[in-house]
């Protein structure tokens, strides 16, 4: 792609990023086999890889049996942080559930899916 053309929704090269840009180490979080009552907690890696500080506005889930932490600190360019991803076992069956992380980077939203399986106790 040349300069002026429409940026693409995937995250552009680095080369064409001025300002802030998100990266996960992965994308996907897999609890594994849980049983009621249990709590999991997950680090997701991200990493700014764009040219000026990143700010994580937001990181929302769709659960309450989901907790997310997460620094409100400026990421300068280059390093990583962690948002940490706090799962209770409620309800046996399987967790289909995402973390939503808005920030000040290109990509402005990166979905997180979880997933895994909660068993009676």
């Amino acid at each position: 792609a040349k300069a002026g053309d429409a940026k693409a929704s995937t995250a552009a090269p680095a080369s064409n990023i001025t300002g802030a840009e998100i990266s996960f180490a992965k994308k996907t979080i897999d609890y594994g086999t849980l049983k009621v009552g249990d709590v999991r907690t997950v680090e997701m890696v991200y990493t700014n890889v764009g040219k000026k500080p990143l700010l994580l506005e937001n990181v929302t889930t769709n659960c309450d049996c989901t907790e997310v932490e997460w620094s409100r600190k400026p990421l300068m360019p280059g390093k990583s942080d962690v948002i940490k991803v706090i799962y209770t076992a409620k309800n046996p069956g399987l967790i289909s559930k995402w973390v939503t992380v808005m920030s000040n980077a290109e990509t402005d939203r990166v979905i997180l899916k979880t997933s895994g399986k909660v068993e009676e106790k």
